[in-house]
């Protein structure tokens, strides 16, 4: 039974510190409290905010999420997008699996054999293989997409072919 405030004025200040240690409150802290009155404002503050400690919210776990875990719930509602990235050299084709995990109870995927890219979203890891078609959500593919276009972009200053910025001629005429 909550005791109301009639009940916790009637209470001794050490009996005031063991409900608000009770509450949430760190021992050391409760013990710097020397009279009733702002004991009796705290337990009512942690009382009507409902303090859950991070112990408390593990526990039930349709509250608790991690980053990851809602990572991947914003990923599988996202619409799917066909990508394609390129085996480089003597790479193999990636193979990535889906697989049931009993503990989870949920798909996830597994690295088989061959290249792949992994893109970490939020400390959820998303594997791509390489060299065949695979369906991605729009987020993993945009940041894909982005990749390649910076290492495209990459050293275009350096070419040859490029244009000399004062004279805006190429910068081969001078060199030939």
């Amino acid at each position: 039974m909550k005791k109301t405030k009639q009940d916790l004025t009637k209470l001794t200040v050490k009996d005031l510190r063991e409900v608000v240690v009770k509450l949430g409150m760190s021992e050391e802290k409760a013990e710097n409290f020397e009279t009733k009155k702002p004991l009796i404002a705290t337990i009512e503050l942690l009382r009507a905010q409902k303090v859950e400690t991070p112990g408390q919210l593990k526990k039930d776990k349709e509250k608790y999420l991690s980053k990851a875990e809602r990572m991947r719930a914003i990923l599988m509602k996202q619409p799917k997008v066909r990508i394609l990235i390129p085996c480089e050299g003597k790479e193999k084709p990636g193979v990535i699996k889906w697989v049931f995990n009993k503990i989870s109870k949920r798909k996830e995927q597994v690295y088989v054999k061959g290249a792949y890219t992994p893109v970490q979203i939020n400390g959820f890891k998303w594997l791509v293989p390489h060299g065949v078609y695979d369906n991605v959500p729009q987020q993993v593919a945009d940041m894909i997409s982005d990749a390649q276009g910076m290492t495209a972009e990459a050293g275009k200053d350096y070419l040859i072919d490029r244009e000399d910025p004062k004279t805006g001629e190429p910068v081969r005429t001078k060199l030939e």
